[in-house]
Order: structure tokens, then C-alpha cells, then sequence
């Protein structure tokens, strides 16, 4: 039975690790893989591998509400990054809450996405100089006393949030261009157990394209000049040598390379739209065809909505642009060709 988990409490945390708090950071690591289950650190003591810091003020056990405890993992640096944890808002007056630092550049200084349970909310910032500024987020039911699993992804500046697996937030910012650090997040008065933290390196991706513009681009070049209704399109195709499925072509470069989202291995799988809501426009996600009618991949398009459209008209709105590049696709591999 597993044991282990990281306690993050900002009541402790300023007292564990006083001294450390304005330290360097240590020596970057080649980025890796990495998966941390703390399953081998000794309960009560700081879990190896990790340093703490602070951004904000306080002392030891008040109720600041701008003081946010940080625990930043010393191995690796990642710019391009899917970073998953798992984590649990245990206690709280002021706050209840847990997040994810990406990018991190010291303590003032970071990307984050938390959720917090007193709130009910899920929120996207940037932390400059100190100053944390929200630039996207989405409301729903944050449990308390229970485990949830947060998931981001960023590549350029192109970023992804994922809640219990259920993608919440799309953005784009382009305050931390370079690689950062990783780690968690908690706030104020917070008491959050966070286990099972997940790193990928998401750069070497593109790999698996070839060089040049490709069938695929020139078809998406073309549809959104056609259709500049269209705020996002993606390809979501598997490459020749290679097993896994990517965005091979899209309108936002920085998305190119990008794993595929579970909502468009959804849509190949069961051949059915998958249609979220993205603030006042539609994403629509679809079984990708070739000419023959041959399921390949995806196709995902981000509409700006018609007055009064409702979900099913953006479906078929979709469904009828992408025939338009369907038609034009001979085979899977020829998207690939030059």
C-alpha cells in the first residue's frame, strides 16, 4: 500500500527552511523525465531533491494572505514542460489551495496554475518582480479533503491546464520565454498534501517532422485564410516512425510538435465530435478522414460562435470546413510530404 506523500503547509514552512529562503538556486540537471512519489522521504523532514522558498511576506503562523510557500524541485530545467501532481487542501481559513510552478526563474519570478477549494476556481498566472497576475482561469467545484490531479503543459508560449484530467484553461503568454525550474505551490494559511509529481520534457517533439512545410501546413495555411472565423486549427496526426500522435500542422506555430490532448485521441477513437465551450467560442475536435473517408488522425478548430449558435450548429459549421481539407488529403503520409 502506498505511504508517501509531501505535506506543503504554509503555517511550518517559513520555520523549516528560514535560511534558504533567499539561496540560489542549485546547479541545473540535463532535463529528464522524472517522476517523484516521495515514497522513500522520511515523514516530517523535507523531501530530498526539493528546495523551499517564498514569495510575499509573513511570519510563521498569521494569516498573511500574500504569502506564498514554494517547494522547487532541483533536478532538471524545462522550457517546453508537461508537469502533472497530485494534491489534496487539507486546511485552511484564508485559503485552501495548491498549485504548480513552471518555468521558474527564482521566487519572484514564475508561471503558475492552482486550484483552490475555498474558491471553487482554477487560475493561470504570471508571477513578475513578485507581483502574481491572473491571465486566465475557469470556476468549477474544487473539493476539499480530497485527492485531485492538476496537469499542465506548455510549449512556447502556448499553454494547456488540466483538471482531474478535464482540460479547463488554454492561454498564451509570453512573459517566461527560457527554461525554469519546477515544483509546488500552496498559499496564506494553506494546508495541502501534494504526492506522485510527474515531469516530461516536451521539446523533443518536433522530432518526428520533417523539415520544410509540409501538405498538412499548406492545407491549414490555406484553410484560415479561407475561414478567418477560425481562431485555432491543429492536425492531430502519428508521424511516419513514430508512435506517438502530435500536432503536425497548425495556424499557432508554438503548437506544432504538441502532444495530442485526450480529446482528440477521443475523437479518433470513437469517430464522435468531441465539442467544448472556450468562454464565448467553440472548440470543436473531429475524426480527421482522408479522401477516401479513412479515419487518420483529428482535426480540432476553435470557432468564433454565431450569435445564438448553439453546440450542434458549431458542430456542423465544423464538420463542413473540414471536409474542405479532407477532400484535399490523399492519404495519411501525404500530409507529410514537402
Amino acid at each position: 500500500m502506498k505511504h508517501g506523500f509531501f505535506l506543503l503547509a504554509s503555517v511550518g514552512l517559513t520555520a523549516l527552511l528560514a535560511a534558504g529562503l533567499s539561496a540560489p538556486l542549485p546547479a541545473q540537471a540535463p532535463a529528464k523525465a522524472l517522476v517523484y512519489n516521495f515514497d522513500a522521504d522520511t515523514a516530517g523532514k523535507p523531501p530530498a531533491r526539493f528546495h523551499f522558498a517564498r514569495t510575499g511576506q509573513g511570519a510563521e503562523g498569521d494569516t498573511t494572505d500574500y504569502r506564498f510557500p514554494l517547494a522547487v524541485l532541483d533536478e532538471g530545467s524545462y522550457q517546453d514542460v508537461a508537469v502533472s501532481v497530485k494534491f489534496k487542501a487539507v486546511a485552511g481559513k484564508v485559503d485552501q489551495a495548491g498549485g504548480i510552478i513552471f518555468r521558474y526563474q527564482d521566487a519572484n519570478n514564475y508561471y503558475l496554475v492552482r486550484a483552490n477549494a475555498l474558491e471553487d476556481n482554477y487560475r493561470l498566472y504570471h508571477v513578475v518582480a513578485g507581483r502574481r497576475r491572473q491571465f486566465a482561469g475557469a470556476n468549477f467545484r474544487v473539493a476539499p479533503n480530497q485527492w485531485h490531479t492538476l496537469r499542465v503543459e506548455i510549449v512556447g508560449p502556448q499553454i494547456k491546464c488540466y483538471f482531474d484530467g478535464a482540460l479547463k484553461i488554454t492561454a498564451s503568454d509570453s512573459t517566461f520565454k527560457g527554461a525554469g525550474k519546477v515544483g509546488v505551490w500552496t498559499k496564506a494559511d494553506s494546508v495541502t498534501y501534494f504526492d506522485d509529481l510527474a515531469v516530461e520534457g516536451l521539446s523533443g517533439a518536433r522530432g518526428a517532422l520533417p523539415p520544410g512545410k509540409t501538405l498538412a501546413q499548406r492545407l491549414v495555411d490555406e484553410l484560415a485564410k479561407k475561414h478567418p472565423e477560425l481562431l485555432r486549427i491543429g492536425l492531430h496526426v502519428t508521424p511516419p516512425r513514430s508512435s506517438e500522435n502530435i500536432i503536425v500542422a497548425s495556424n499557432v506555430s508554438a503548437k506544432v510538435g504538441q502532444k495530442s490532448d485526450p480529446e482528440d485521441l477521443q475523437a479518433m477513437k470513437t469517430g464522435r465530435p468531441v465539442v467544448l465551450r472556450e468562454g464565448e467560442n467553440f472548440d470543436v475536435t473531429l475524426p480527421l478522414h482522408d479522401a477516401s473517408g479513412r479515419i487518420i488522425g483529428a482535426i480540432g478548430l476553435t470557432l468564433k460562435s454565431a450569435t445564438g449558435e448553439q453546440e450542434g450548429d458549431a458542430t456542423r459549421r465544423a464538420r463542413a470546413i473540414a471536409r474542405e481539407l479532407e477532400n484535399r488529403t490523399p492519404s495519411k503520409d501525404s500530409l507529410f510530404g514537402t
